[in-house]
């Protein structure tokens, strides 16, 4: 895989981080992104993993991924 210069000294962003919402960071997109965004943000990302790692192994990681934010509360 090829080094991403523009990312080799950014810090890892934590999951707090990563929640926070700043008003201005959403451009065009306003206060609210409709559902079927994040929709086919999920079906790419479900879709990229069954083609790389198998079925077996992308619900292994749905699941593992949704027992985390459980865990957690959310």
């Amino acid at each position: 895989m090829i080094e991403n210069i523009f990312m080799k000294e950014q810090k890892e962003i934590t999951f707090e981080e990563y929640l926070q919402y700043a008003e201005n960071s959403r451009g065009n997109l306003g206060g609210e992104l409709p559902v079927i965004v994040y929709r086919l943000l999920e079906y790419s990302l479900k879709d990229e993993l069954v083609k790389r790692y198998g079925k077996e192994e992308q619900i292994e990681v749905f699941r593992s991924a949704g027992r985390k934010v459980s865990v957690m509360g959310l």
